[in-house]
């Protein structure tokens, strides 16, 4: 992961050419920078200290694609993510009508006690999509602004403990299972470095980058070429989709061989929507949703 200040020079370019290439709300993607901004503070002071000594897998079951640990077992920092969520509830009112009718809407479950802040959590970590479309109809202005804002408020420990995790083990040798090797989730994108082409892909939950092997689907792990395709846009240079012809799944790819750039994958997957209206247009599906809950 870059580090935050480095990643905070980085979004200001990011959120500008967001807000250029007119895909998202204005207000949205103000929303976003601004919790993009806290998030980064927040990981260094998320305290986490059981991903350090947690039981995990062993060498023989981790080498034969079981996560280091299931996410439903992974550690957050509780009392941050807490203080997170309300902070950044705080924000969505202020951001524009629509937002700001939902935000008050959880506002007011919360104090009512229908809306239990701990089992949103424990949802998230389960990636119980069921607990947050009941709320779907609570938030008719911004039906995915629960899961959106849980998800936001819990990433910084997340990552943290990510960082944790990856000491225990090695992300840089080739992982081969359709999975992240710490926590076990899709990957939401994937990345080519070096001018050997090594590929990364990134996890769509703890946002661990692990190395891959480039020739495969990352997620049914198909290897026969005449099945996988890719497609390129001149909107969006360096950046690409990864197609499976077998599963019928795609995950957006960026190409640092030919860019002499660094990136912020979890906002890159905002600036390059157009890509994913390419790939559903050819009947493609995508496993997950972005980094932001939607």
């Amino acid at each position: 992961m870059i580090k935050a200040v480095k990643a905070q020079e980085l979004l200001a370019k990011k959120i500008d050419s967001c807000r250029k290439r007119g895909f998202l709300p204005v207000e949205l993607i103000d929303l976003v920078e601004k919790i993009y901004t806290r998030q980064l503070e927040a990981r260094d002071k998320a305290q986490v200290p059981a991903a350090a000594t947690q039981e995990i897998a062993d060498p023989l079951q981790h080498s034969q694609g079981a996560p280091l640990l299931e996410r439903a077992n992974f550690p957050f920092d509780k009392s941050q993510s807490l203080d997170l969520f309300n902070e950044f509830l705080e924000l969505a009112k202020s951001v524009s009508p629509a937002l700001g009718e939902a935000a008050t809407a959880i506002t007011a479950a919360i104090a009512d006690k229908s809306l239990d802040l701990d089992l949103a959590m424990q949802a998230h970590l389960n990636g119980d999509e069921g607990f947050f479309s009941t709320w779907t109809a609570a938030t008719p202005s911004a039906p995915r602004i629960l899961p959106m804002l849980v998800q936001a408020a819990m990433t910084p420990s997340l990552e943290r403990a990510a960082i944790a995790l990856e000491a225990r083990t090695d992300l840089s040798q080739s992982w081969d299972h359709g999975h992240c090797p710490l926590c076990g989730s899709l990957p939401i994108m994937s990345d080519l470095r070096e001018k050997e082409g090594f590929r990364y892909n990134i996890c769509g939950f703890c946002h661990a980058e692990y190395h891959a092997p480039r020739l495969q689907c990352p997620f049914c792990l198909e290897k026969d070429m005449a099945k996988l395709e890719y497609y390129e846009s001149d909107e969006e240079p360096g950046v690409r989709i990864n197609a499976c012809k077998t599963c019928n799944l795609y995950i957006k790819l960026t190409d640092f061989r030919n860019l002499d750039r660094r990136t912020l994958p979890l906002v890159d997957d905002l600036e390059s929507l157009s890509l994913d209206v390419a790939a559903r247009e050819k009947k493609y599906k995508r496993p997950t949703l972005s980094a932001w809950g939607f």
